[in-house]
């Protein structure tokens, strides 16, 4: 360690007192003190007049012997402006003790008693040595732009919230209006439900405005210490404080990793959901018998999630550990008579309903109860039935490649009704649902992904003659809703691809080579997602970030080979449904394993 000198006397303005003697030279140091005593030399290495006494003892002491100083004939007549130096802090451990000293080992300022007690075998420097040339360091360039980066960042949030306030606001005043409009096609007896949907839709506004208030604070709060932080570093470089400009870029690069995590919790916390006002098409011919004027749906159109009902044990995040637990599976074959169930495609419609469709000759939909643990409705289709996404609680569509065709259907009182088909002259795979487009998935004749409204017109075809995809079988949208996922598979082809809205490959995941085919892929709380292989392995569940990354994921028991394909995840209940065969053999996935989710 290296044995500190005696810290050079700190240097300052003499300031005039407003008498006769302000015309005169002064010696700083005594003037320092109080005292008014006439300079009688100048010390040109400490830029200050010195009167005799100080002069003496300038050169007698270690610190300034070697000082080159000036005689009263040589000295400037005029007063000297010496450069202002900084103070150091004092030790939070040690109140009497300054922050003389820099531990490189821990990257940590430190006053001597820190550096004797926790510091001893460590390589600890003195300050004023090292922030010599802390103004042109890159350390402290690389601090600012990151501080910079950050205050932007958090401006650009705060400029989001204001501007989601204002459109939660006019998406309030739009369903109102819709309610009305609605209203207006009834008759009278139809006012008190009326009331009931507006103030629902209130309280919606309500409980938007006061989450986006609480996000609003906590930024401001953020950026406040940013803008703080920032303008006292920008303060003490003009005024080459150096000790303090070192202690305070150390402070601050610790506290700027920290308001980096927060500023990522914040920019994953969208709370605004647009509302839209759903007429209940069967008060237009039953008026008595519903007491629902309609129902107001919440759609996510950010990276906001909704609040689990089941509070979490570990806060999820793609860099933290995904846990599996298996606690229950289902074999569904004694509700399909002497046919085999071929599951191909899940999705929760509610936290204890799951529909899904059997590939196999039963050709039908089923809604399994979670609580009953039983099927409790099917519908038996002249087609078989491939894959299901959900359009709200109880609004479902299903593919049906053999026929061509998008079945909508719905969630009866526990009966699953057909509502309506629409044709598409493709054979459909792979559909998921988000802001009121389908997009579904065909894989034969070349390969594709088409993008379709609710009606069933194509907005958009992502094609190539097969230099796109080979084989795309299953697709999801992410919960922001701005990227598309493609499972794609083939003899040369084995991938899970991550497309924009206008087809464009944004990134791709390859498993390691071997016998696999990418199956079901869904997405979690923390915005991964989890991807089935079709392989002869035990290791056929893969976690993948946003970007197509790999990340960990562990399941509690081993499983031996078992064959997923489709998959689920409820966020509400944080369990995980995998529908799976034991042999591999296409149309054979009979069961269905449901696993605990969790993060560490």
């Amino acid at each position: 360690m290296e044995v500190p000198g005696k810290q050079k006397p700190k240097k300052t303005f003499s300031v005039s007192r407003g008498s006769a003697e302000d015309f005169l030279l002064f010696c700083i140091p005594c003037d320092r003190d109080g005292a008014r005593v006439p300079a009688k030399g100048y010390c040109l290495t400490c830029t200050e007049h010195l009167c005799d006494t100080c002069c003496k003892h300038h050169k007698k002491q270690t610190p300034s012997r070697h000082h080159i100083l000036q005689d009263q004939d040589s000295m400037p007549t005029t007063p000297s402006v010496p450069i202002v130096k900084d103070e150091f802090d004092s030790c939070d451990d040690h109140g009497d003790e300054k922050l003389k000293f820099y531990c490189k080992d821990h990257d940590i300022v430190a006053c001597s008693v820190c550096v004797t007690l926790k510091h001893r075998l460590c390589t600890v420097d003195y300050i004023p040595k090292l922030s010599e040339h802390i103004l042109d360091s890159e350390e402290l360039n690389e601090i600012m732009a990151e501080m910079k980066a950050l205050e932007d960042n958090y401006n650009s949030q705060i400029k989001r919230i204001k501007d989601e306030m204002k459109a939660i606001s006019k998406n309030h005043d739009d369903v109102v209006k819709a309610i009305h409009q609605f209203r207006k096609e009834i008759n009278t007896r139809l006012e008190e439900m009326e009331k009931h949907a507006v103030k629902e839709a209130d309280n919606i506004l309500l409980k938007q405005q006061t989450n986006l208030n609480d996000l609003s604070t906590g930024v401001q709060e953020i950026t406040d210490k940013l803008t703080e932080k920032r303008k006292r570093i920008d303060n003490l470089i003009p005024r080459k404080c150096l000790d303090k400009l070192f202690v305070e870029m150390k402070e601050t690069k610790k506290r700027v990793e920290e308001m980096r995590m927060k500023q990522k919790q914040y920019s994953r916390a969208d709370v605004f959901q647009t509302v839209s006002f759903v007429k209940n098409s069967d008060i237009v011919d039953m008026l008595d018998r519903h007491k629902q004027l309609g129902e107001l749906i919440t759609k996510k159109t950010s990276t906001g999630e909704n609040v689990p009902v089941m509070k979490p044990t570990s806060t999820p995040s793609e860099d933290k550990m995904l846990n599996l637990e298996v606690v229950e599976d289902i074999d569904l074959n004694s509700s399909s008579g002497n046919t085999k169930c071929s599951i191909t495609g899940i999705e929760i419609i509610k936290p204890d309903k799951i529909v899904m469709c059997d590939y196999s000759d039963n050709k039908n939909v089923k809604c399994y109860d979670t609580v009953q643990k039983k099927v409790v409705s099917e519908i038996k289709l002249t087609k078989s039935p491939f894959d299901v996404a959900a359009i709200t609680d109880d609004k479902f569509v299903v593919t049906v490649p053999d026929d061509r065709s998008i079945h909508f259907m719905s969630l009866r009182n526990q009966r699953i009704v057909s509502d309506r088909k629409v044709n598409i002259n493709e054979r459909c795979y792979g559909i998921a649902y988000s802001q009121d487009k389908l997009v579904v998935s065909c894989n034969i004749d070349p390969g594709k992904v088409l993008v379709l409204d609710l009606q069933g017109k194509i907005l958009q075809s992502f094609c190539g003659d097969n230099s796109l995809f080979f084989n795309p079988l299953y697709v999801t949208v992410n919960t922001a809703g701005t990227s598309i996922y493609v499972s794609d598979y083939g003899y040369t082809v084995n991938a899970v691809k991550q497309l924009d809205w206008q087809g464009n490959i944004i990134n791709t995941y390859q498993p390691a080579q071997g016998r696999s085919t990418v199956q079901g892929i869904c997405e979690l709380d923390d915005g991964t997602f989890l991807v089935c292989l079709l392989q002869d392995s035990d290791d056929n569940l893969r976690r993948v970030s946003d970007s197509c990354k790999p990340c960990k994921i562990t399941i509690n028991e081993k499983l031996g080979k078992w064959y997923p394909e489709a998959v689920a995840y409820c966020k509400k209940s944080r369990r995980l449904y995998v529908s799976y065969s034991e042999t591999g053999h296409f149309k054979s996935n009979r069961r269905i394993k449901i696993f605990k989710v969790d993060w560490c």
